[in-house]
């Protein structure tokens, strides 16, 4: 009998999973809600003086015809395993709401997201 719990890495993922982990973090950029990036007319040529401390920060570019794939291909997983895909990438609370919310434990939160990836990467979208 176990009388110490082993900790579970959510972060871990397996080397097969590498192609569609990347595709499933652009489709969170994709999905995530920002707020509005407007701005008023007077503000828009200002710039800030900030660039002088601070290297930019370069990111990736949003690919949203593949976002998109990729959210039609989720909607249409098992519901246990989109949710815990949708927890895992985009809503990214703690794992013990995510598994409150699912009625699950830890070990079965992980093979969830673990299963989910599995089944993305087997329907090849």
């Amino acid at each position: 009998m176990k009388t110490r719990l082993e900790p579970i890495d959510f972060h871990l993922v397996d080397p097969k999973h590498y192609a569609i982990h990347k595709r499933l973090e652009n489709w969170a950029r994709y999905v995530s809600v920002r707020r509005p990036q407007w701005m008023g007319p007077i503000w828009k040529m200002g710039k800030s003086h900030g660039r002088q401390w601070h290297a930019p920060e370069l990111s990736d570019p949003l690919d949203q015809l593949d976002g998109h794939v990729i959210e039609k291909a989720v909607a249409d997983l098992p519901a246990k395993n989109r949710d815990a895909i949708r927890w895992s990438y985009v809503m990214k609370t703690s794992p013990a709401v995510a598994a409150r919310e699912l009625a699950v434990t830890y070990e079965v939160l992980a093979a969830l997201v673990h299963g989910g990836r599995t089944m993305l990467v087997n329907r090849r979208k």
